[in-house]
Parts: C-alpha cells; sequence; structure tokens
C-alpha cells in the first residue's frame, strides 16, 4: 500500500486535501470518483513520512474490539435484510460515533462503489480488522454466505475477545503483588534498615553475618537505587521495541515468558485456547487446513507458538496428518494431540476442536477466579524468608547488646 496527498473539488466548489492509501495511484480517481469529488492534484508522500506514519511503537489503537464486533453483527444484519453492501455500511458510517472509524467506513464505501470487492477494501484495514474477518469476508464473496460469515466473525471476535480479557484478569494479580512486594522490600531496605542499622554501629558490639549482610544490601540498595530504576526503565523500553523490530528478540523474550512460574501457564493455555477456536472457525467456514494454519501464524502474538503452526503446516502440506504434526512440534498437550486425531479420524474435527477451545477457555477463567489461592504459598515463603533474615538480622545485635548489658 502507497500513501498519497491528494487535493480534490466537492460539488459545492470546496477544496479538499486528503491522505488516500491505495495500491496504485489508478484507484485514487475511482474513489474520488465515487464521493463526487475531482481531483487536482496527486502526490505521493515522501518516504521518510510514510514510514513515520505506518510506524509508531507507542501509539494506541483508536478502534476498540467491541466496535469492530458492533459493527460486523451491523452488517450482518444489512446483508440479511437484502440492502445493497454500499449503502448498508454508508448508513453504519454516518451513525458511527468515533471519528476515526467513521472515516475507514467512509472509505471502504467510496471503494466498494467504484467496484472494488468488498474484501479487497476491508484488506485496506487489515491492521484494524485482521486478516480472519478478511478471509471470512472473502470466502463468503466467493460463496454467496457473506450473511453467515460476517455473523460467525463477530462471535470469533466475541469470544477471542473474552478469552483475552480472562487472560489479562488472570496476569494482573500476580504483576501487582510482585510489585507490591518488591517496593516493600525497596522500603525496607532504602528508609526503615539504614536508622536501625545505624543505632547498632553506635553501641561498638560485634555484629553477626545476618546484620552485616543487611547493612550490605542496604548500602548498595541506596547507593544504586536510581541506577536501578533506570536500568529497569531503559530495558523495558529496549524490550518494548525491540520486540517489534528484530524477530530473535521477541522468539527469546517469549520463550523465557513460557518458562515463567503461573505466567507460562496462562500464556499456555490461552494460545491452546484461541489455536483451537480459530481453525474451528476456518473449517466450519470452509477453508483448508493448510491455508487455515498458514493465516493462524501470522494472527498468532507468541513467536514460539507462531513457529510451531508454521511448521507443522509445512508438515501437514509433506502429507502428515494434523495430530502427528502436532505432536512433533512437542507444544501441545496430549488431550490436545488426541482430540485433534479422534476428530480427523471420525469426521468431527469442528467439534473437538469446539471441546478444545471450551476446555481451555475453562482453565484460563478458573485461574483468573482462583489465582490469589494459587500464589498465596508462593507470596507467604518469599515473605517469610525476607522477613526471617531481616528479624536474625535484628534480634542478633539485640542480643550481644543484652549480653554486654549483662556482664557490665
Amino acid at each position: 500500500m502507497k500513501i498519497y496527498i491528494v487535493e480534490a473539488v466537492d460539488t459545492e466548489g470546496n477544496i479538499i486535501k486528503k491522505m488516500v492509501k491505495v495500491n496504485d495511484e489508478t484507484e485514487i480517481e475511482l474513489i474520488l470518483k465515487a464521493q463526487n469529488l475531482e481531483i487536482i492534484d496527486i502526490k505521493p508522500v515522501p518516504v521518510f513520512i510514510e514510514y513515520l506514519i505506518n510506524f509508531n511503537p507507542f501509539k494506541k489503537k483508536k478502534i476498540k474490539k467491541q466496535e469492530i464486533i458492533e459493527f460486523l453483527e451491523n452488517l450482518h444484519l444489512v446483508v440479511k435484510s437484502g440492502m445493497p453492501v454500499g449503502s448498508g455500511i454508508m448508513d453504519l458510517a454516518e451513525t458511527n460515533e468515533n471519528p476515526a472509524f467513521k472515516d475507514i467506513l467512509l472509505d471502504i464505501h467510496s471503494r466498494v462503489l467504484s467496484g472494488t470487492a468488498l474484501s479487497e477494501a476491508f484488506k485496506v484495514y487489515e491492521n484494524i480488522f485482521g486478516n480472519v474477518i478478511i478471509t471470512l469476508i472473502r470466502i463468503g464473496e466467493e460463496t454467496g454466505n457473506l450473511e453467515k460469515v460476517l455473523k460467525d466473525g463477530a462471535e470469533y471476535l466475541k469470544r477471542i475477545e473474552d478469552i483475552k480479557a480472562k487472560t489479562k484478569q488472570a496476569l494482573i494479580y500476580p504483576t501487582f503483588t510482585f510489585v507490591a512486594m518488591s517496593s516493600a522490600m525497596i522500603f525496607w531496605l532504602v528508609y526503615v534498615l539504614p536508622k536501625l542499622t545505624e543505632a547498632f554501629k553506635n553501641f561498638n558490639i560485634e555484629l553477626p553475618v545476618t546484620t552485616l549482610f543487611l547493612i550490605w544490601l542496604s548500602e548498595k540498595t541506596q547507593k544504586y537505587i536510581l541506577d536501578i530504576i533506570a536500568f529497569l526503565f531503559f530495558s523495558f523500553i529496549f524490550l518494548k521495541i525491540g520486540r517489534k523490530r528484530n524477530e530473535k528478540i521477541k522468539y527469546i523474550t517469549d520463550k523465557i515468558l513460557l518458562k515463567l512460574p503461573i505466567f507460562g501457564i496462562i500464556i499456555t493455555y490461552f494460545n491452546f485456547a484461541f489455536i483451537a477456536e480459530y481453525l474451528r472457525l476456518m473449517i466450519k467456514s470452509g477453508v483448508n487446513i493448510t491455508q487455515s494454519l498458514n493465516i493462524l501464524g501470522e494472527s498468532l502474538n507468541n513467536a514460539i507458538f507462531k513457529k510451531a503452526i508454521k511448521d507443522a503446516s509445512e508438515d501437514i502440506y509433506n502429507g502428515e496428518s494434523i495430530s502427528n504434526a502436532f505432536q512433533k512440534q512437542q507444544m501441545f498437550s496430549p488431550m490436545i494431540i488426541r482430540m485433534i486425531y479422534i476428530g480427523e479420524n471420525t469426521g468431527q474435527l469442528e467439534e473437538q476442536l469446539n471441546y478444545i477451545s471450551d476446555y481451555y477457555y475453562g482453565k484460563v477463567n478458573y485461574i483468573s477466579q482462583n489465582i490469589a489461592k494459587m500464589i498465596e504459598p508462593i507470596l507467604i515463603s518469599m515473605m517469610g524468608i525476607f522477613m526471617l533474615i531481616i528479624i536474625l538480622g535484628l534480634l542478633g545485635p539485640i542480643y550481644n547488646l543484652i549480653s554486654v548489658v549483662g556482664k557490665g
């Protein structure tokens, strides 16, 4: 896609300037003609400006998934009622309260009126709608079953958003707890312990090893606390940008995430549910398994699972069964392999994938509701060890002091 700055005049003689994203310059005239605009001038956007428009690691999406779900549901009703798709999109655009989404829908409407296929018009905004929805729309156009695929697409996004919400909910508590504990430990080391250890030094008594360790740790923390905070901050920024720009960094960090206790389990269960739900939808829509896996690979965010799906797709293309291809990746649970094997041999793969999706969605949901009970023993152990070190470090000098006073 290329970006152009277009200057045009409307039916009332007003000069309009706008940016248009198209495959080539020939599409611009068709799009503007559908909007009753006459072209005055067309200029391609300079490469570096186009780069800045397309890439910004800190940009936030202006369009929520819920808005896309609502749009697909409404478009499904439009198609079901027999209204022309172009007119329906125009009506939905006019009633949309999000200016960014409204502009996108108006542009899609213009492209459809100019003769562009609906799936091609949507593909311009693949970063907004996702390749799953675009694939479904293309299938709907080819099979004449657009109404059904739009409904399936809306239900799919609902389910995936629900799974994501439960996953985030499950991750919030351990993240918050870890940050709170770390902050409490730093507060003790920086503000509380220095005052206590200073008093012990003034008594001129022999300090135990535990107390000496606490003094050393407290002094180092005070001295380097700003450096530690700066290091963590810039490390976070580096990883955020690096994960987007460098596949190797993303692969390594994703591998580490999967090995973390609790976090790794939640991420794994989420990907199991996501993969099963996606494949179920694609098979239901009539997409062959190889194409489904290729598109799925582009939709996955975790690089480890992305590679596993890509490798499995190649094995299936070379004649392997789905269950064997998945088993070779050593990423999927025995239950998933078994259910897929049964589905392949009984002709009920869609039903088995639905069962897998429901099962792991239930797992994520259970973890999100019981996460506090699950990590409570870990938190108690960590806090207990920390407090034990502090108590030993404080009681040792007090005992020595009492002994000195007693002898005196």
